[in-house]
């Protein structure tokens, strides 16, 4: 068995941390024979480090899908955006009044000057997602300057807007200049933009022709909208309790909440009898 878990909204409690829980579970269902592999929106920096460091973990697919790391070896796929074309993405989101996160090189570079409670307030970020931003994120003085330098290597853009309808605008906007190019969302009011078939689906069907796996042993977790791809992919799915219901929908059942240990739950689902 391979377990797939989404890492917020799933394995990550609510207040952002791994619970004690989770990790002897995560422990438990190695020695049991099971693959564990992380699959998340989140750059390799931000994933915590209670997880990149954990030994029973086998794979983390993040930003998406773009890349994917073995643990023990090191990243052993990307799939980047062309240089030219995350130029042309970078300059229409910074066209609208937007918190933009570049995601390169497996770490979220963000613009300085709007990282700090007036900004954070004015692109409606969550407060309860703020210590994991503050934690995670890496301010940097010229953000164009970084877009420049590292337009080769651009895994991602996660964005948040000031408006509502500007959002709308800049998501029509990329989709119909970029058609092939991939968006989804994670929260309320961010985006996120990839690579032409970069998502969790193709993230996931990637992690299977790398590893070896079959993908119908695999079994998946997830909460969010970007999470739809890889349900779409695999046979087994289940969506937590406090998953979107666009997800809810397309899964083979509903897991406990993320606060209630999804890895303990599947524990003792799959080998409770043990």
């Amino acid at each position: 068995m391979i377990i797939a878990t989404d890492l917020d909204g799933t394995l990550i409690s609510s207040d952002t941390s791994i619970s004690n829980e989770n990790l002897g579970a995560i422990k438990r269902l190695f020695e049991y024979g099971a693959h564990i592999v992380l699959i998340t929106g989140r750059t390799f920096y931000e994933i915590l480090p209670q997880l990149t460091d954990c030994p029973y973990i086998d794979y983390f697919v993040y930003s998406n899908g773009a890349c994917i790391y073995k643990q023990g070896s090191g990243l052993v796929f990307s799939n980047c955006m062309p240089a030219a074309d995350a130029k042309k993405i970078y300059d229409i989101l910074s066209s609208y009044e937007t918190f933009i996160e570049l995601y390169t090189n497996g770490k979220p570079l963000v613009d300085q000057a709007k990282f700090c409670d007036c900004g954070f307030e004015r692109y409606k970020i969550s407060k309860q997602f703020l210590p994991e931003l503050k934690r995670s994120r890496i301010p940097v003085e010229n953000l164009n300057a970084e877009m420049e330098k590292n337009a080769a290597d651009i895994e991602m853009f996660d964005v948040f807007f000031a408006s509502m309808q500007e959002r709308a605008e800049c998501r029509n906007r990329i989709e119909t200049e970029f058609p092939d190019f991939q968006i989804t969302t994670s929260l309320d009011n961010n985006l996120e933009v990839m690579n032409q078939g970069v998502n969790k689906g193709t993230g996931i069907k990637k992690l299977c022709e790398i590893a070896g796996y079959d993908l119908n042993d695999i079994v998946a977790f997830g909460g969010s909208k970007n999470d739809i791809t890889m349900f779409e992919a695999i046979e087994n799915s289940y969506a937590v309790s406090n998953a979107c219901p666009e997800l809810k929908k397309i899964s083979n059942g509903i897991a406990c909440s993320n606060d209630e240990n999804i890895m303990l739950w599947a524990e003792n689902k799959f080998y409770g009898s043990k």
